[in-house]
């Protein structure tokens, strides 16, 4: 398949897609078995590696970042039974954190991006190891399965979930529902005709198109590597993004520090400053005069356009190229409410972490319940577009 056919697939759909693609990709780690891999990286590191994890049991909420414990540990290890009742991961990395054995030749040419060869992200998880349900407010994902299976659910932008900015990610917007130990389908009403489902084996590759939420699970261990695409009709988002990061920061700047550690996810901790505040009120400032001026937005950042095709030329190429790429096939509505009773049996009452009122006293948990429910409501989509319209 040529990649510039591939290229203008990626950036053209609306919906998720599976791409064959293992006889496509060129990459040397898809030659060798996991077990290799892992003894190629253990190889050429010394110390031991933080995976991070949780309980495979949980409680009514999804399973937030910042209740994760670390365990040091081989790679080799992510292969073995667990035993333990958690799972682990190491994830969300860039690729540079890899020995270059485990990296080589790692880039995305053959679908038509021979520039992203550094801006790559990889995740290794055991079975269980998963992400809370939330879609990226930026660009276009591509994700390429190397080793293991993983469960992707995905829903439109448009489905009835329900968005929430606590715990904060800037780029990334959760929902209050949770997929992974559900205590019933009670919250899944509405959202049930709109789900879509595939399993990523080895080989496949998972276009998943702007806005579509996605809840994501390891069936085993596995590997799977992944490039977001910058697009140039990201303006709107980045303006969007910046007045609720303000909002957050002006929210939270003078919080103890106790509450504010179940605000913000922990790789956003360090952005609680003054200069950070103020910094963020300059990029906003900046992102407005470009939307203004109409100007081209200027940056050391390649951005793609997207959109380009009529939808005839692109069902047209999606026809020429059905032997490679397809759909991703809709749940049916018992199968999904099915895949969802399945998950239930994880749930434990005993787990529910609703407040961590293990690290919180009760007049905190009170103060952090406020807080939630005052920055949910200013930063949800439509307070935040009410804003940008008043600007």
């Amino acid at each position: 398949m040529e990649p510039n056919k591939l290229k203008d697939i990626i950036l053209n759909v609306k919906h998720p897609c599976v791409v064959k693609s293992g006889t496509l990709l060129p990459w040397p780690c898809l030659q060798q078995s996991f077990s290799e891999w892992c003894a190629a990286f253990d190889s050429s590191r010394t110390k031991l590696i933080p995976f991070e994890g949780c309980s495979t049991k949980n409680g009514i909420n999804p399973q937030w970042e910042r209740r994760r414990t670390q365990t040091r540990m081989r790679m080799k290890d992510i292969l073995k039974p667990n035993h333990e009742g958690r799972w682990n991961s190491f994830s969300y990395r860039n690729i540079s954190e890899l020995p270059a054995e485990c990296r080589k030749d790692i880039r995305f040419a053959w679908c038509g991006f021979p520039e992203v060869d550094e801006d790559i992200t990889f995740w290794i998880g055991s079975a269980f190891a998963h992400t809370p349900c939330h879609y990226d407010t930026y660009g276009c994902n591509i994700v390429v399965q190397v080793y293991g299976r993983k469960s992707w659910i995905l829903l439109p932008p448009e489905a009835k979930l329900t968005p929430v900015r606590v715990p904060f990610e800037e780029s990334s917007v959760y929902c209050a529902q949770n997929f992974y130990s559900p205590p019933s389908y009670r919250d899944f009403v509405g959202v049930e005709n709109e789900v879509y489902h595939v399993i990523l084996e080895p080989g496949m590759t998972l276009i998943v198109p702007p806005r579509w939420w996605h809840f994501v699970e390891c069936l085993e261990p596995s590997l799977n590597f992944n490039t977001w695409l910058p697009l140039s009709n990201d303006l709107e988002t980045l303006i969007s993004e910046c007045i609720t990061k303000i909002m957050i920061l002006e929210t939270c700047k003078d919080l103890p520090a106790e509450i504010r550690a179940h605000v913000l996810n922990p790789n956003e901790d360090p952005v609680i400053t003054d200069d950070a505040l103020e910094q963020t009120y300059h990029i906003l400032e900046y992102l407005q005069n470009k939307k203004q001026n109409k100007k081209r937005q200027v940056s050391d950042i390649t951005r793609y356009n997207s959109g380009y095709l009529t939808s005839d030329a692109l069902n047209a190429l999606l026809e020429e190229c059905g032997e490679f790429v397809n759909p991703v096939a809709k749940l049916e509505c018992y199968d999904f409410f099915k895949l969802m009773k399945q998950n239930s049996l994880r749930f434990n009452n005993e787990a529910n972490d609703r407040i961590a009122d293990a690290v919180l006293q009760k007049c905190q948990i009170e103060q952090l319940e406020d807080v939630r429910r005052q920055i949910n409501c200013c930063c949800s989509p439509s307070i935040v577009q009410l804003v940008k319209d008043a600007m």
